[in-house]
């Protein structure tokens, strides 16, 4: 456990607190980690006088509450449930610019985290294959960079964007995708069920290369591994793998990842005003 949460933790720290009282901090739930093996770990650094993500000399004491979807983790924080919560850049700004009632507390820079699709280790490698051909090619003509401005980069307020599945005749086999649908600008369903998100977007293009019918199945974050492993689903999206690092972080044994389409290195701690 140690080697696996080695490889996350060590990060620049940015705006720390000043010493107070135990803080409790909201987080998506780790697959290969529970709760309590991880603040056990956090209180291991700490102690040590060592700086984290997580931790940090001079700073209040924090323990971590897990959380599957974004949606508890604010319903968490409106509550009072912790004071807290984490979220990557992205998705934090887009929950700061829906709602003025949060402020950043702290803003981290950490090992560089991605996004990639997850598939079973033990199927046949041809569409994870094919996948990664389909993403290159994106990356090449500029459009993975032209998904991003739009999704992105240049969301402006509100709900993201929809994105449209096409629908191809005569192909017998449909590929089914975990999404979890309340990740804004990641990837997100509104009410209407309509897919929506730059995940999804991608996923769009993809299917149009490869010729796909795709079908989006709405999971929690901490239930993709086990949808994957049980056959409910072909694919994950997944995040928060490490690079640069010789052991990555939360990925399932049973889990093989694409090639990555998107990079981010930031983390931002939100509370209310």
């Amino acid at each position: 456990m140690k080697k696996l949460l080695c490889a996350f933790l060590v990060v620049t720290l940015f705006a720390g607190l000043a010493c107070a009282e135990s803080v409790k901090v909201g987080l998506l739930s780790k697959l290969n980690v529970s709760q309590e093996e991880f603040n056990k770990f956090v209180k291991e650094q700490r102690d040590s006088g060592k700086s984290s993500l997580f931790s940090a000399g001079g700073e209040a004491e924090k323990s971590y509450v897990y959380y599957d979807s974004l949606m508890s983790l604010i319903m968490a924080v409106n509550a009072g449930e912790v004071n807290e919560i984490l979220l990557p850049e992205d998705v934090a700004e887009y929950v700061l610019n829906i709602n003025d009632s949060y402020k950043v507390s702290r803003i981290l820079r950490g090992p560089q985290m991605y996004l990639s699709f997850g598939f079973r280790k033990d199927d046949d490698p041809a569409l994870r294959r094919k996948f990664n051909e389909a993403l290159m090619s994106m990356q090449a003509d500029g459009t993975l960079a032209i998904l991003q401005a739009k999704y992105i980069d240049e969301p402006g307020i509100g709900e993201p964007a929809s994105v449209e599945f096409g629908r191809y005749e005569n192909v017998k086999e449909t590929v089914r995708v975990a999404v979890t649908g309340d990740m804004p600008p990641i990837d997100y369903v509104n009410t209407a069920g309509t897919p929506a998100g730059f995940n999804t977007a991608v996923l769009a293009e993809i299917a149009k290369l490869l010729k796909i019918n795709i079908e989006l199945v709405n999971i929690d974050s901490g239930a993709r591994a086990a949808a994957l492993a049980s056959g409910r689903v072909d694919l994950v999206f997944w995040f928060e793998a490490v690079t640069g690092e010789s052991v990555q972080v939360d990925i399932p044994e049973s889990i093989t990842l694409s090639e990555p389409y998107y990079y981010w290195n930031e983390f931002l701690f939100l509370s209310k005003k």
